[in-house]
């Protein structure tokens, strides 16, 4: 067990490498385009431990109608306000960039886990642009059961089971998972599933490495699907 921990640790640290070899590689610039004025965003927190940062947010949706492809602009400054983390430049995946489905009515979770930043982070601030409509009973759904909450070389990770909910093949499916005590955001992290079959009920195994301590918390997870 203790073999399979470590192993598991390393993992997830070279998929941070990974992706902050790609944030440097150049830019690819995120445009933000109008505010989303149906869209609005709560329990915006920054979150660092055992060397990581990220930012976990809620979106809340008061459309009527399911909205696809929305970006999503997270900036965290440091001492008199210097901005210390943005991911508008660089080749981020997309799930860093953008929130690929809310439906109508929806408030869900979105987390950033690879904030890339040295220095001390002291604010963060999350904005939401405009993304497309979507027509009523054309989006999929992809659901989350199953969930665990265990420990692997001192941080937590949160096990869970996807579940694609239409006939369509969903790809790099993104898991947010959140850790809430009373009403305090105080553990976060991302993860994606590579691909769900094209069959409703496939499911796919996730683990979701955490920035934060989830002990004694809540835990809500967001599964967005990726096709329509």
């Amino acid at each position: 067990m203790t073999l399979a921990a470590c192993d598991s640790t390393q993992q997830e640290s070279e998929k941070i490498g990974r992706e902050g070899k790609q944030l440097a590689a150049g830019p690819a610039a995120l445009s933000l385009g109008a505010a989303n004025h149906d869209v609005r965003t709560s329990d915006v927190t920054l979150l660092s431990s055992g060397g990581r940062t990220a930012v976990a947010a809620r979106l809340t949706s008061t459309s009527s109608r399911a909205q696809a492809g929305l970006p999503v602009l997270v900036t965290v400054t440091g001492k008199g306000g210097k901005v210390l983390y943005s991911n508008q430049q660089g080749e981020l995946e997309s799930s860093l960039q953008r929130l690929a489905l809310l439906p109508a009515g929806a408030s869900v979770w979105w987390v950033d886990d690879q904030v890339l930043t040295s220095q001390t982070a002291r604010g963060v601030r999350v904005r939401v642009g405009t993304g497309s409509s979507v027509a009523s009973g054309a989006q999929a759904s992809v659901t989350v059961r199953s969930v665990q909450l265990s420990e692997q070389g001192g941080i937590g990770v949160v096990s869970a089971t996807v579940v694609n909910g239409s006939g369509k093949e969903q790809g790099k499916v993104p898991v947010f998972a959140v850790a809430v005590r009373g009403a305090r955001v105080v553990a976060a992290g991302r993860a994606v599933v590579g691909a769900l079959p094209a069959r409703r009920g496939a499911t796919a195994s996730v683990q979701v490495f955490l920035v934060g301590s989830a002990a004694g918390a809540k835990l809500e997870l967001t599964a967005v699907p990726t096709a329509g």
